[in-house]
């Protein structure tokens, strides 16, 4: 996203004079930093780029965050690019604009660029770390990068100067300054509220140290239908139990997202205990029609068991990894739902299951668990623009498949269905005669 005051993107309107900035495409390089850039002055690329580098830097020093070794930055400015710029949350930064006028000062173009950077590294800090973060309300990720970010301004205009912008004026406004004044309003919008909530954990635990708060969080065994007892624990120890309770009953109240869970209760069964002649439920004629890896949300697809008292045991999908070709040491989540997709059971499965580059059927084993009459199963990657897995899509037939997160409201998938089939068996019957009880 751009950065325009307050924070939230309102449309501006600014007039420009005619003649327009010039145009180059190019590469700027930095010890940390490579910017690739299209349509812009290289004046703006060299200042981005030094900005970049001195913004890593700075979260490394002061923060502590293990940043990557090199950022890369993606600049494309033509008129038929929207204006935005966001993080793939592991080591690039991507901005795209309309007009290279937007690159000029907040009050001439209405975006806020320096800022904007600083807190695109914000994220990528906490990303890196806090990997198992679905608990973390989209406002309260949005205010870590705030607070963060603003933090880095300051420091910016310290390393930096006043006049390294090729459009210079006193960016510390868009600092800590500028979050002190919507932090005093009478009522914060939701992001800047959890901005004050991350300045009130920085002081409490110390800025050092919330690396470490973060890794603890990432490692916790966080329950997405309670997910408060792990996250509490882990900050107790960095900070003294009745202090660290005050400041999560308040930060809980708008970040922390509970999901809720599904009334038909989680039951399990040893696989000895079935049957072992297992059907498979499948809408897809095993050719693909297509392909997608869904940022901020998940491929679910929805089935009728033929019977009660079935069990899922395996689930299969048609895809393919992409990004780096070495697989990243992340899991994602297989989470059973009902027929609201709320989720029963979940599993965390790697990465490195998948295979780069060409699709295959992929297999994944799952505790034997008791399904409702009608169920989902739900795949959540969490992908980013170098991170992810295409999931295949079947045309031939439509109206079961989903896009969608466990405990939200899903969007149904228009072009087809989901190359995701399920396995499911009944337990052995029992035998009276043996008195095994098997059932």
């Amino acid at each position: 996203m751009l950065f325009r005051h307050p924070l939230l993107a309102l449309s501006v309107v600014v007039l420009f004079p005619r003649t327009a900035l010039a145009r180059d495409d190019g590469l700027v390089e930095r010890p940390h930093t490579r910017v690739e850039f299209r349509g812009i002055e290289k004046s703006y690329a060299q200042a981005i780029a030094r900005l970049v580098e001195a913004a890593r830097e700075t979260y490394v020093t002061d923060f502590a965050f293990d940043m990557p070794d090199r950022v890369s930055v993606f600049i494309e400015c033509a008129p038929d690019q929207s204006n935005r710029l966001w993080t793939d949350g592991h080591d690039r930064v991507t901005l795209t604009l309309s007009s290279s006028q937007r690159l000029r000062k907040p009050a001439d173009s209405g975006v806020f660029n320096i800022y904007g950077f600083c807190h695109e590294l914000g994220h990528m800090a906490m990303y890196r770390t806090l990997k198992n973060r679905d608990w973390l309300a989209g406002d309260a990720a949005e205010g870590w990068a705030h607070f963060a970010g603003s933090i880095v301004v300051d420091r910016m205009y310290d390393s930096l100067g006043a006049d390294f912008w090729p459009d210079p004026y006193d960016y510390r406004q868009d600092g800590l300054a500028r979050l002190e004044k919507q932090l005093a309003r009478k009522k914060p919008d939701a992001v800047t509220a959890a901005a004050g909530q991350w300045r009130e954990l920085d002081k409490l635990v110390g800025r050092k140290k919330l690396v470490a708060l973060f890794r603890a969080w990432n490692a916790a065994d966080v329950q997405s239908t309670d997910p408060a007892p792990a996250l509490r624990a882990a900050l107790h120890k960095y900070a003294a139990p009745d202090a660290a309770d005050a400041w999560f009953e308040d930060f809980a109240k708008g970040c922390v997202v509970r999901i809720e869970s599904s009334r038909h209760r989680k039951r399990t069964l040893r696989a000895e205990k079935l049957s072992g002649q297992p059907i498979t439920l499948k809408y897809d004629d095993g050719t693909s029609d297509g392909k997608k890896s869904i940022a901020g949300g998940g491929h679910a697809v929805f089935f009728d068991a033929p019977a009660d008292g079935m069990y899922l045991t395996r689930v299969d999908v048609f895809a393919s990894r992409y990004g780096t070709p070495q697989a990243p040491k992340e899991s994602f989540t297989l989470t059973l739902c009902d027929a609201d997709l709320k989720p029963i059971a979940n599993w965390k499965k790697p990465y490195g299951t998948f295979e780069r580059g060409e699709p295959s059927w992929v297999e994944f084993s799952v505790t034997p668990t008791a399904l409702p009459r009608r169920f989902a199963v739900c795949f959540d990657f969490n992908p980013t623009a170098t991170k992810g897995v295409f999931v295949h899509r079947d045309d031939s037939t439509k109206g079961h498949s989903a896009t969608g997160l466990p405990g939200r409201k899903p969007a149904p998938l228009e072009e087809g269905d989901w190359m995701i089939r399920v396995q499911l068996d009944t337990p052995k019957s029992a035998d009276a005669l043996r008195g095994d009880g098997s059932r």
